[in-house]
């Protein structure tokens, strides 16, 4: 109940140093489900994630590409944390940070692209 206290007073609950879960997300995680209808989707879709993700693990990301039925890509980013980051780097100042940043951003601007 330590979180219930917190959300009440700060309005929000730290989920780290640099990511405050406020009430609006904390709603959208617990009444949106959109595990339920992934199988729904038809539009196609591509979903990139680090495979040392803390904040969530990369398991839910290959739950989510099985249920797909639209053509669908999983990038994997073999390292890289939450954000496409390396561990304890918020500000993204290390280089690898950077070279997976770059490579997101192609990789996304290729999927909209073809």
């Amino acid at each position: 109940m330590q979180a219930g206290r917190e959300l009440a007073e700060q309005g929000f609950v730290a989920h780290s140093p640099t990511f405050k879960l406020g009430r609006p997300l904390l709603n959208e995680v617990f009444w949106l489900q959109p595990h339920t209808v992934l199988g729904q989707i038809a539009t196609p879709t591509l979903i990139v994630h680090g495979t040392k993700d803390t904040f969530v693990p990369i398991d839910s990301s290959w739950a989510a590409a099985a249920q797909l039925r639209a053509p669908h890509r999983l990038v994997e980013i073999e390292g890289a944390q939450h954000g496409f980051a390396v561990h304890d780097d918020p500000t993204y100042a290390d280089p690898q940070s950077q070279e997976w940043q770059a490579f997101v951003i192609q990789t996304v601007a290729d999927w909209l692209t073809t």
